[in-house]
């Protein structure tokens, strides 16, 4: 392919979807009504197309822009290649990308970077939304570049700096992982080395994303990226990865770097309680580490993220313990809805919740997305009332009626358990006074006052 033919690419993260704030990218998709985050991937994609064209990111949702106004900065910028994400709740929305790209100049090559959708329909997507070009949905650094005829990267290691330059890093922030802005994500991981049935990473049946596979960077290469952000003037710094604690010896090597350069950075992350230690825990926080996110499935009995069933209860409150004590707040992200889950679960869930008292918890009803272990397993014992059909499939942030049952409850005893826990939770005197004072404009409180609906 002519490379002359794509000088100019735009990237574009799409509009909010009914007004709500939206994440879009491969391991993670859904509304998030509380926070707005930075493309990441679209960032770090950037980072490898500006080698041979000039790019540039369209940040809608940061923005708030909508379609029309979208449609006037493409007509502006006019370039010969659009590029843009989506989500499984918004996705029938999200293509509006290509088609106004297609009304502005047919010429223009749409390409929609997707890991949620695209690998298990892709031929149902060609029909449905014609005026996408060309559909990515695993190894956008490979594949994206083939594209154009450019140069294509296989390896984490070798990615060039994310393009934080080309987005407003004044508009990022996250309620859960931010305690100061600006605020910004980096990705030193991808794929996992677990197994979790509803992931589309771990639990994937199809190939999608970056692969299941856990790659990594070296500690070296984040603290690389780390001090570029701060150069930009960032303050807060998210680890975007499916699991940042897999091995405690890259923490430990990170940690030990950041310490030995005196670099002051807050930093949050994901973690699994089987993968620390209180000696890690004390070099994470000694290294600026301020939050960490454990994900937590219950059930007709405890089970930890892809932990071995040896973890117990009380081995993931000697863990929280540890956090506590020096002072790296916990939050968690509670599963609901699981084949086995009933009124009895469910109540069984709030009394762990307020047992390890997270500094955030997220209460997410599991959405079977197709071409994983769970989405098969559901379908097969008749639990999966609704297939994807591009009207909106998600009921990760509580705005959508869940597509399952279980075997006790049915789609409406889901969604009123999951308001009910939220308020139980979040309605006690500590949790709302900690959420208030951890406010930093009035956009953030506009945000929670949105969330807050939701749950009433």
């Amino acid at each position: 392919m002519n490379i002359s033919k794509f000088k100019k690419i735009l990237l574009i993260n799409p509009p909010r979807f009914k007004g709500n704030p939206m994440v879009r990218e491969m391991r993670c998709a859904g509304l998030s009504a509380s926070s707005i985050y930075p493309p990441i991937e679209l960032a770090y994609l950037a980072g490898v197309l500006k080698k041979n064209a000039k790019v540039k990111i369209l940040d809608a949702n940061a923005l708030n822009l909508s379609f029309a106004e979208v449609k006037q900065e493409i007509k502006r910028q006019h370039p010969d290649a659009v590029i843009f994400t989506a989500s499984p709740v918004s996705f029938a929305e999200d293509t509006r990308i290509a088609k106004i790209s297609k009304e502005i100049n047919k010429e223009i090559k749409t390409i929609l970077l997707d890991s949620h959708i695209i690998p298990v329909m892709p031929k149902k997507i060609q029909e449905k939304f014609p005026w996408i070009d060309y559909l990515v949905g695993a190894k956008p650094m490979i594949n994206i570049p083939k594209i154009f005829g450019f140069e294509e990267i296989s390896e984490l290691e070798k990615l060039p700096l994310p393009s934080y330059d080309l987005l407003p890093i004044n508009k990022y922030f996250s309620i859960t992982y931010s305690r100061k802005k600006p605020f910004a994500t980096l990705i030193t991981s991808v794929g996992c080395p677990n197994r979790c049935k509803f992931c589309i990473v771990g639990g994937a049946t199809v190939e999608r994303g970056y692969g299941n596979k856990w790659q990594f960077k070296s500690a070296k290469k984040i603290l690389e990226e780390i001090k570029y952000l701060l150069n930009l003037g960032i303050k807060s710094i998210y680890f975007f990865d499916e699991t940042f604690t897999v091995s405690k010896q890259r923490i430990a090597e990170l940690c030990e770097l950041i310490i030995k350069e005196n670099i002051k950075v807050d930093w949050a992350c994901n973690g699994r309680v089987d993968t620390l230690d209180e000696e890690i825990i004390r070099l994470m926080k000694s290294a600026g580490c301020w939050n960490i996110m454990f994900g937590i499935e219950c059930g007709s009995e405890l089970t930890l993220k892809g932990v071995h069933k040896g973890t117990t209860l009380d081995r993931a409150m000697k863990i929280v313990k540890s956090c506590k004590e020096n002072s790296i707040n916990v939050s968690a992200s509670f599963v609901i809805g699981l084949p086995e889950e009933s009124p009895e679960t469910i109540q069984k869930t709030l009394e762990i919740a307020k047992k390890i008292n997270p500094y955030r918890a997220q209460f997410v009803i599991i959405t079977p997305y197709p071409g994983t272990k769970l989405y098969d397993e559901m379908k097969a014992e008749g639990l999966l009332l609704k297939d994807y059909d591009f009207s909106g499939y998600d009921a990760y942030c509580i705005a959508n009626s869940p597509a399952i049952k279980t075997r006790y409850m049915n789609p409406q005893e889901l969604l009123k358990a999951q308001k009910y826990i939220y308020r139980k939770f979040y309605l006690r005197p500590s949790a709302l006074a900690s959420i208030v004072f951890s406010l930093k404009s009035f956009s953030q409180l506009t945000n929670l006052v949105k969330s807050i609906k939701y749950i009433k």
